[in-house]
This record gives C-alpha cells, sequence and structure tokens, in this order.
C-alpha cells in the first residue's frame, strides 16, 4: 500500500512541478538583472548589492498555473549592504534609488509592461518564452542589536542557536508605502527576512542545520534539481488550493502558511505518501485548534495569519475559508493514498488537481483507459468580491 501510495504521488507531482527549463528560465532572469544592478554605471554600486531569490522559487516550490498562460510570481531581494543606513535615509528614498535603476533596466531591456510600484516593492512584468512578472523587495542589513532580538527569540522558540544565528544574520530593514516613517528618517522600519526563511526551510528539508550547510559544501546543485518529499507536498497542496479558489484567488490560504505548516511537520527520511500524511494532519491540527496565530518561525512575534483577524479582510473569511480547505484536502488525499481502485483513484485526482492524465501516466496508476473528471463545485465562506476589488 505504501509504496504504491507513493507512487500515486510522484505521477501526480511530477504533472504539477514547472519543467525545468522555467527554473533555467528564472535563474537567468536573476542573473541578469542582479549583473545590471552591479555595472559600473548603476546607482547602486557604491552599496554593495546584492540581488537574490525569495519565495517559492528559492523554496524548489513553485507550480504550474491551473489556467495556461498565467503570470509565474519571481520575487527578489535587493539589498544594499553598505553606505545606507535608517540614519542616512528614508524608507521612501531606498524605494526610488533602486526604482530609478529597475526603470533604466526596464528601458535598456525593452520591456513593455510599466514598471509598478507596490506597497514594499517594485513589480516588472514581461513574457519571452514564459510570462513572469518580477516583485524586486527593496532593504538595507539589519543592524546588530535586532539580529540579537531575533537570535533570541527564536532560540525561545526552540530553534537550533547554530540556526537562530545563522538566521538572523540575514535579516533586513525594508520599505513599506504604508508605514507611518515611510518618508521621513527614523529606526522605525518594517523588518523582514527572506534569506533566513529560507535558510530555516532548507534546514528542514535537510534535517538541520549543520547536515544542510555540510551537504551544500559538497553538492551546490540548485534546490529544484533534488526535491525532497517536503517540496513535492507542499507543491501538490498549493495545486490543489488553487484549483478549489481559482475562481476567488483572494480568499485561497497563503503560500506561506501552508509552507510554514509544512515545514515544521517534516521529518526528513520520510516517504512521500508519510510526509503527505503528517503535513495534512499537523495542518488538521491547525484547523482544530482554532487558533489565530501561525508563527513565522524566523521572527516568532510575526503573525503569518494576521489577515484572519484584520477588519479590512472580515468579508474574506480567510480563516474559515482555510479550514474548509484542509477538510477538502484531506478528503482529496486521503482517496489518492488509500484508494483500492485504479479507476477511482485517476478520477478523485484529476477532480481535485484540474488534470487531465494522459495514457502513461494512468498506467502508472494502474488504469489504461481513463474516465471523464468529474467537475466538483466548492462553496466558498464569504460573499463574492467585486471583480474590481481583488488585491
Amino acid at each position: 500500500m505504501t509504496a504504491d501510495a507513493d507512487q500515486r504521488l510522484y505521477a501526480l507531482w511530477q504533472e504539477v512541478d514547472l519543467p525545468e527549463r522555467a527554473y533555467e528560465l528564472a535563474l537567468r532572469r536573476y542573473e541578469d538583472l542582479g549583473e545590471w544592478l552591479a555595472r559600473p554605471q548603476s546607482r547602486l554600486t557604491a552599496y554593495d548589492t546584492h540581488v537574490f531569490v525569495q519565495g517559492s522559487f528559492a523554496f524548489g516550490t513553485p507550480i504550474r498555473p491551473v489556467i495556461e498562460g498565467e503570470e509565474f510570481d519571481l520575487d527578489f531581494s535587493c539589498k544594499l549592504r553598505s553606505g545606507i543606513s535608517r540614519q542616512t535615509h528614508t524608507q521612501k528614498q531606498l524605494k526610488r534609488l533602486v526604482g530609478d535603476e529597475l526603470a533604466d533596466y526596464r528601458t535598456a531591456r525593452g520591456i513593455q509592461k510599466p514598471l509598478t510600484e507596490k506597497n514594499r516593492c517594485w513589480r516588472l512584468g514581461y513574457k519571452d518564452e514564459l510570462p513572469f512578472h518580477m516583485d524586486v523587495v527593496p532593504g538595507i542589513r539589519a543592524d546588530d542589536a535586532r539580529r540579537r532580538v531575533l537570535s533570541e527569540a527564536m532560540q525561545v522558540a526552540g530553534i537550533d542557536a547554530q540556526l537562530a544565528q545563522e538566521v538572523a544574520r540575514r535579516a533586513l530593514w525594508i520599505t513599506d508605502m504604508q508605514h507611518s516613517h515611510y518618508a521621513q528618517i527614523s529606526d522605525d522600519w518594517p523588518s523582514s527576512n527572506p534569506g533566513g526563511y529560507q535558510l530555516w526551510f532548507l534546514s528542514r528539508m535537510h534535517g538541520g542545520v549543520k547536515r544542510y550547510l555540510a551537504e551544500a559544501q559538497v553538492d551546490p546543485a540548485p534546490v529544484y534539481r533534488s526535491k525532497t518529499p517536503l517540496q513535492q507536498v507542499v507543491q501538490l497542496l498549493k495545486r490543489h488550493r488553487d484549483v478549489m479558489f481559482q475562481d476567488d484567488s483572494d480568499r485561497k490560504p497563503v503560500s506561506i502558511i501552508l509552507t510554514t505548516v509544512a515545514g515544521g511537520a517534516y521529518i526528513a527520511g520520510e516517504s512521500l505518501s508519510q510526509t503527505m500524511r503528517r503535513v495534512l494532519q499537523a495542518m488538521d491540527v491547525v484547523r482544530r485548534s482554532n487558533t489565530d496565530f501561525i508563527p513565522n518561525p524566523v521572527n516568532p512575534a510575526e503573525n503569518f495569519a494576521d489577515r484572519w483577524t484584520r477588519p479590512d479582510c472580515t468579508h474574506l473569511q480567510l480563516k474559515a475559508n482555510f479550514h474548509r480547505w484542509i477538510g477538502e484536502a484531506m478528503r482529496d488525499f486521503g482517496k489518492i493514498l488509500d484508494g483500492t481502485d485504479p479507476r477511482q483513484v485517476v478520477e478523485s485526482a484529476e477532480d481535485a488537481l484540474k488534470l487531465t492524465l494522459q495514457e502513461a501516466v494512468r498506467r502508472r496508476l494502474g488504469v489504461i483507459v481513463g474516465t471523464p473528471a468529474i467537475v466538483r463545485s466548492v462553496q466558498l465562506q464569504g460573499e463574492p468580491t467585486r471583480p474590481w476589488a481583488h488585491w
């Protein structure tokens, strides 16, 4: 049963994972942007600029879009490591400095879409072989006092001291247009740590920071070339979520919560099916606890579920829809994991993941001649948002 369940999940995961070409294109864009910002003529040359990928591409967990042709998110941090501090620049000045360089990059590369300013980032979208938009978040190094606070908080929360220190070392001060001191010289800046979160997730993948750092020195292969069951389960669950909320994406559970719960539950060395069961169980524990607080593992004071209780998000019923999704995921993946009739397993998989499985995949799942997928409609909590109100 276990081997069959592993084979089923693996076959389905291959259908939702991005092709390696997509990862290579993302890497090429990342390298091109980094080279542009570091060129001798750049306004940022004096500030020791470091650009790095964050989000799903950094974790190796992006997935194919449910609707063909949808844009991929490619998230970058642009960290200025020297020459700028909270005492010399405002958040607004830092953001404008990076934005001016991105505007020149857009012109130099002949990008047609305009550069768009978001609360915390600049967005630049273009299409060649695949449609992407790049979100670039400006930031500067956090000071030693901030790093100590984060390191101590993580250790109190149970994180290994070495990992806590390595994570805290990557902390940033970032910009936010909605911040009260956005246009003023102030020590009060928003804090973020995408590089630290990535290190935490990678350490979970490899069973500890010491093992991860040792393996990274021996095998520096990109994260997307050696997928662990943790990454595969996150991708399968993200696909299930995207299908369930494809008509109203404002209400869907955010990836950072899914990734955090999965990362915390994962035990390195377990099989794909064992990992799926363990992660679903951890998700159900969150649901049954009825908690409104899901801490950021690299900043335990930050609540990833803060929008669940914000008055401006009440109409989205985010907590209720998170709970509903967990129930649907447990039901659907339960059928895939434990089903005894291959034909029904295929029907469940095609329905839950909105896939049209080719004959070769059906054969791997035990079915030669497939049957049409059943279309299921899931009722979401709350009134539908107006089309023009999507964020």
